[in-house]
């Protein structure tokens, strides 16, 4: 019972630490600490260890429940990011697969058959398709799944087949076409508008059939139940096809109308033509027959092709087992399962499907995107761990006298070890295991593996930080005697430590500027961020105790005794108190560098919407524009200066071995828009110097420069061929973005060919270029209704269009969302190792302060008195990590790859311009956190200073407290 009231009485005097203790006061509890056994694996050893956790409890809940809240948190939050990163990436990828054309979402097994073929195969039969469909069910394996009862079989005639029937519509001279198709189970895709299904009919050579057609194909083509639709054989033979019916699909969007994009309607087709004749479209539709009617093909000269389509089941695709995925399907394309799939059904049966290329799009962008995921992934993580190490620290250190004294009754290094770790034990263990419970039940995914890695790891890192800070503490003795940071000197050790840091910044910083991060997942790349945290902490912690050093000379000098003080407990601050300002600088980095990340980003497409269309709203057209219709954009709502330019393609050559554009300017105009949108400047002055002989000036692309030299070189242009010589080099321009270029000047390319340059379609404009009015944005949908009511087709293009077409998709959107969910992290995380820091000195503050309200000291000294031991530990850390925020820029930016982020890996239809993208300060994230964390502090101090003020001297000042 001694026992219990000394521990409780040791418990209080701890306070707010992670488990604040007793101080043994006899020989018993120095007994039971470290004699008998040094193991103490079992016996009353081991009795003994339990009766000391129940009585740590006991003594200190608080800072027990404190330990497993943090534990908690931390293994939550470790836990949760595999299975966050895993469940953005698994949407990403269905939601990829989901909006892709229904024919590229699955495997398609396909087959040919011909009658005049001479390896003897049997024609097709529902026995024959039915025998391909299960022996491909048999060879699909996980991860490979497909949605049961959802395959498409069926069978078409292999080409088209002419329509001579004047019934039928004609868009030109080309005869209308028509294709044969039987697909399985049609009577249960269908409803039925008018007629019946097809039946087999007998007739002679298979020349006359019955089939249906689509309510659709039967409005547009004017066919009717009981019509007959004649196709064109082998002269003299045709089949008549009877229409004995019109459907409907019941379900429009079901794979079964949608892995052929003719089954549901015609399609307008276009034959090859020779150059300089006239397109000649032609209606092309199908026909659904009874399988028995595609006995009647080989009468038309052609073969029958079968095909079995699988759409894949799209739940539950998982982008880890792309990588398995991608292998299957080549085993299935021309591996070993191709060939088992052809031995079974004695058949030339193969794969075919676009499904490969779409999560070929998709690892590409995962693969890009994943090193920056990384870099926060470890940013984030080593705040977590430097919090947790200085958690247990900052207990130990509180802890010191007691462990030291168990150690001097005799108390092994073992035993005490067994026995902080038995109260971390207590406390930490229940945390960890609800925290990924927790992540397991909220984020449910497929694999489980790493959360739990990782969530066991912040328990232990918990359990085993107070145990080994105290016994490393222990392990020898040593006179009590104070370790200021403004007198210690830093021993060898520590100068070795610095070194290997140091060496290996230099060795990922310059690794990553030459690497990159588009080139996988290398962790030690990705830990870059923090190990320029980590070498700044050990640089700022060499150079604090010079300016407390100067400052507390001039301050001793005054006339007041608090700036004196305050400066002079700033500098008794624990030299081995260096934990809190690494954990605050590496969280400062991770929350300015994923903001850096963030901003280079919508820079990044800021600039490329800029440089894509060239100006606030872009016409082109493929010819010369309207000439009236520069007049009637000018008066649509919003727009200022409009622009025109005529771009002409051409191709390589053998002076510029790529594709170009001529572009003509009038170089005064032109230089006016460029500057107006931010782009580089038009050099319209270096036209002055052409008086009317010899190759006109002309700016010129990067590449087209440096392919040029200072050589003049012909150009084919639309009024005839011109010599251009080098007179500027752009990177980009408004009228050809993202292209190679030449400019020259409209009246220079007129007065060197007159005669053509008078006629509008060899020298009008091609491109419009518009600036929005002073204070107005132009009007985007009064802009494409004048466009659309123009003579000539062209296509319009505004920035905001442009802008919005590059928003996140999922893996970008998932992405960014992980960058933010580090910034918060950090954040919280830095502020925790604040709040811990300034915790760790309350009770020798509060007692400081007592004992100065004794002497006469008020409430108003007391605050400065706070502010100022304390802010300059605060201010270190938030200057430095706004100063690190900003080092980082330079230093890795050159090696981060921000464009998957940005634009993406796979086809797009607006293909953006790769201009200014990169990493950007971003003001907020540089300094709100930094200010954030000085005003935490200020507000901590002044409420302890509040707090301390309104108690009595008596309950600070008690006989036998030490400070």
């Amino acid at each position: 019972m001694a026992d219990e009231q000394n521990a409780e009485r040791g418990g209080v005097e701890a306070g707010a630490g992670q488990t604040g203790g007793p101080e043994p006061e006899g020989p018993e509890t120095a007994g039971r600490t470290g004699g008998g056994r040094a193991d103490g694996a079992s016996g009353p050893e081991a009795r003994d260890g339990l009766d000391w956790v129940r009585v740590r409890l006991r003594s200190a809940p608080a800072a027990a429940v404190a330990t497993g809240l943090l534990v908690l948190v931390t293994a939550f939050l470790a836990a949760a990011l595999p299975r966050a990163v895993d469940r953005y990436e698994d949407t990403a990828l269905r939601r990829a697969v989901q909006s892709a054309p229904v024919h590229t979402r699955g495997i398609s097994v396909m087959d040919d058959w011909s009658a005049t073929a001479m390896d003897g195969s049997q024609p097709p039969s529902i026995d024959r398709m039915q025998m391909v469909e299960d022996e491909f069910q048999k060879l699909v394996a996980p991860p490979l799944r497909l949605l049961k009862g959802q395959a498409v079989v069926g069978m078409r005639q292999a080409r088209e087949v002419d329509v001579p029937d004047p019934q039928i519509p004609r868009m030109s001279e080309h005869l209308p076409a028509a294709s044969l198709v039987w697909q399985q189970h049609l009577d249960d895709h269908v409803r039925i508008v008018s007629g019946r299904l097809p039946r087999q009919v007998h007739s002679r050579n298979g020349q006359a059939v019955e089939g249906v057609v689509t309510q659709k194909i039967a409005q547009v083509l004017h066919i009717r139940v009981g019509q007959v639709v004649h196709l064109n054989g082998v002269p003299p033979t045709n089949v008549a096809v009877t229409v004995v019916g019109i459907v409907a699909p019941r379900d429009p969007a079901a794979a079964y109308w949608n892995e052929d994009n003719d089954l549901q309607r015609p399609l307008v087709s276009v034959p090859p033509v020779p150059p300089g004749d006239d397109a000649k479209p032609y209606w092309h539709f199908t026909v659904l027959v009874d399988i028995s009617a595609m006995l009647s093909v080989p009468v038309l000269d052609q073969s029958v092709t079968m095909y079995w389509h699988h759409p894949l089941d799209t739940g539950a695709l998982a982008a880890h087992q792309v990588p398995a995925l991608q292998r299957e399907l080549a085993s299935f394309d021309s591996g070993p399962v191709a060939v088992t799939l052809q031995n079974r059904t004695q058949s030339m049966a193969h794969i075919e499907g676009n499904i490969g290329s779409l999560l070929d799009d998709f690892s590409a962008a995962r693969t890009a995107a994943w090193p920056l995921v990384l870099i926060a992934t470890i940013g984030v993580g080593t705040t977590a761990f430097a919090v947790l190490l200085m958690a247990g620290g900052l207990a130990a250190e509180r802890r010191r006298p007691e462990i030291a004294l168990m150690r001097s009754r005799g108390g092994s290094l073992r035993g005490i070890a067994r026995r902080l770790a038995g109260e971390t034990t207590a406390a930490a263990l229940p945390g960890g295991v609800l925290g990924i419970a927790l992540a397991l039940l909220v984020l449910p995914t497929q694999r489980w593996t790493m959360s739990v890695f990782l969530g066991a790891l912040v328990t232990v890192i918990a359990v085993v930080a107070l145990p080994l800070r105290g016994a490393w503490a222990a392990r020898r003795p040593r006179p009590a005697e104070r370790e200021d940071i403004a007198a210690a000197r830093p021993s060898r050790r520590r100068l070795v430590a610095e070194l290997t840091v140091t060496v290996l910044v230099v060795g990922a910083v310059v690794a990553l500027r030459q690497r990159g991060t588009g080139h996988g997942t290398d962790p030690f790349l990705a830990a870059a961020p923090v190990l320029v945290a980590v070498a700044a902490a050990l640089v700022l912690l060499r150079v604090y105790p010079l300016p407390l050093r100067l400052l507390a000379r001039p301050a001793s000098r005054l006339t007041g005794a608090v700036t004196h003080l305050g400066l002079a407990r700033a500098g008794r601050t624990p030299s081995t108190n260096q934990l809190p300002l690494l954990a605050l600088l590496v969280a400062l980095t991770v929350a300015s560098f994923g903001g850096s990340v963030l901003a280079g980003i919508d820079h990044g497409r800021d600039r490329a919407a800029t440089a894509t269309v060239g100006a606030d709203a872009r016409i082109d057209a493929a010819t010369a524009l309207p000439q009236q219709l520069p007049g009637q954009v000018k008066k649509v709502p919003g727009v200022g200066h409009v622009v025109t330019a005529r771009v002409e393609p051409n191709g390589p050559n053998t002076q510029f071995p790529m594709p170009y554009s001529l572009v003509i300017v009038a170089p005064a105009d032109y230089a006016a828009l460029t500057r107006e949108i931010g782009l580089p400047a038009f050099p319209a002055s270096v036209y002055s110097g052409w008086h009317g002989t010899g190759p006109l000036p002309a700016v010129l692309s990067t590449k087209m420069a440096q392919a040029l030299g200072h050589d003049t070189a012909p150009i084919s242009a639309g009024v005839g061929e011109i010599q251009v010589r080098r007179a500027g080099t752009l990177p980009t321009t408004p009228a050809a973005p993202g292209d190679n270029f030449v400019i020259v000047s409209s009246a220079q390319l007129a007065a060197v060919h007159p005669d053509m340059a008078a006629f509008h379609q060899y020298l009008g404009a091609t491109t419009l270029l518009a600036m929005d009015a002073p204070g107005r944005h132009i009007d985007a949908a009064a802009l494409h209704r004048t466009a659309s009511h123009s003579t000539a087709y062209v296509t319009v293009l505004t920035r905001g269009e442009q802008r919005a077409a590059m928003t996140d998709s999922a893996l970008q959107h998932g992405a960014r969302t992980i960058y933010l969910w580090a910034v918060a992290a950090g954040a919280l995380y830095s502020a925790l190792a604040l709040l811990l820091s300034l915790l760790q000195a309350a009770p020798q503050r509060a007692t400081l302060l007592a004992r100065l309200r004794t002497m006469g000291m008020t409430k108003r000294q007391s605050r400065r008195l706070v502010l100022l031991e304390m802010l300059p530990q605060a201010l270190l850390a938030a200057i430095g990590g706004v100063l690190v925020g900003l080092a980082v820029i330079p230093l890795l930016g050159p090696g981060v790859d921000l464009r998957s982020l940005t634009f993406g890996t796979g086809p797009q239809s607006l293909a953006p311009v790769d201009f200014g993208l990169g990493l950007h300060a971003d003001v907020w994230s540089l300094a709100l956190p930094s200010a954030g964390l000085v005003v935490l502090a200020c507000v901590v101090l002044l409420a302890q200073a509040w707090v301390s003020g309104r108690r009595r001297e008596s309950q600070e000042l008690r006989a036998g407290d030490r400070t």
